[in-house]
């Protein structure tokens, strides 16, 4: 009896162990394939992430790479003002690829310099100097506005200065001698009276942040020769504002073109996301650069604002290929 009680004993002993080894095993294989499933998940999320830094979207063959990380060169960053720096970072967050295009050249108008004081002298100086330069050629508008200072004893006159001259019949004429013509007499002459008799709004006008649309109502509304493209000029070189966007220039609307054209992507959402159509009233001969619709050149000029000032500038390099003649006309419009 005892003999067959202890075998029973040794038996059931055996069959304990083995079911604590399957179950061993079981647990482990569990373990084993949890540790898997979490790795499987952990690189899974480090592939999005990835993905997501990247921004590698693949549409009907086409390959779209933005958001890649580019950085302004310290040595180029110094030259120029802050807010143009801080311009460039917001920029190439949203598009990378306009790095070379910023970097070619300096920006004349966003270099550090000395401060002219910002008083209605300064800003009739912009607006005068617009209207002179009024459709004719650089070096036309150059010669002009060297003579016309000549006649002010080399110095660029006031608005006061100005209209006392203009008062006078004979002066009047040796101002036109200058080369103006007369249509121009009389954009300057308005111009000079806006600025005479409206001295203490102008200021308060000017030195106002946040009214651009404002300032472009105003100058357009009260100044002959004086339309919506030259008070966005005045916007941007005379007040410095940061957020203008002219779509109806012809260098805008080339670059924008370029610009676009080697982003068939980007065409295809602002097509998609339009909400009405508003045809370019710019007209071109030859047939080497598609004219966009304003509203699609002015949404994709929404994608970096506050900064399309910026934006502008770098469309209008490219739109051209010479970069030389590029260079030397954004120094002759920072000087305006």
């Amino acid at each position: 009896m005892t003999v067959l009680l202890g075998g029973l004993i040794n038996k059931v002993a055996l069959r304990i162990q083995k079911n604590i080894r399957d179950c061993t095993r079981s647990v482990s294989r569990k373990c084993q394939r949890t540790n898997f499933t979490a790795e499987l998940k952990a690189m899974k999320r480090k592939l999005e992430e990835n993905e997501d830094s990247t921004n590698t979207i693949k549409e009907e063959g086409t390959d779209r790479v933005s958001n890649t990380v580019s950085i302004i060169p310290e040595e180029f960053r110094e030259k120029h003002i802050k807010e143009f720096g801080d311009a460039c970072d917001h920029i190439l967050k949203i598009d990378g690829d306009l790095l070379d295009a910023i970097t070619q050249n300096d920006f004349p108008l966003f270099l550090k310099k000395d401060q002219v004081p910002k008083d209605t002298d300064h800003y009739f100086t912009k607006l005068a100097s617009a209207i002179l330069a009024q459709q004719i050629s650089g070096a036309a508008a150059k010669s002009i506005k060297k003579r016309f200072m000549d006649h002010f004893g080399g110095e660029f006159p006031s608005a006061m200065d100005v209209h006392h001259e203009l008062s006078d019949t004979e002066r009047r004429q040796e101002i036109r001698a200058c080369g103006l013509s007369g249509r121009k007499m009389i954009y300057l002459e308005s111009l000079t009276d806006y600025f005479v008799n409206h001295a203490e709004e102008i200021l308060s006008l000017f030195e106002t942040k946040g009214n651009d649309d404002e300032v472009i109502q105003e100058l357009t509304e009260n100044i002959k020769g004086i339309g919506k493209w030259s008070a966005k000029m005045f916007l941007v070189t005379g007040l410095e504002r940061m957020d203008i966007f002219a779509s109806e220039d012809l260098g805008i609307a080339r670059g924008c073109s370029n610009y676009l054209g080697t982003r068939p992507w980007l065409v295809k959402e602002l097509i998609k996301n339009r909400i009405s159509v508003k045809r370019s009233k710019i007209k071109h001969k030859k047939l080497n650069w598609k004219i966009y619709d304003d509203d699609l050149v002015e949404a994709c000029a929404d994608r970096f604002s506050p900064y399309r000032t910026v934006l502008m500038f770098i469309l209008w390099r490219l739109s051209s290929t010479n970069v030389d003649a590029m260079a030397k006309n954004e120094a002759d419009f920072s000087n305006k």
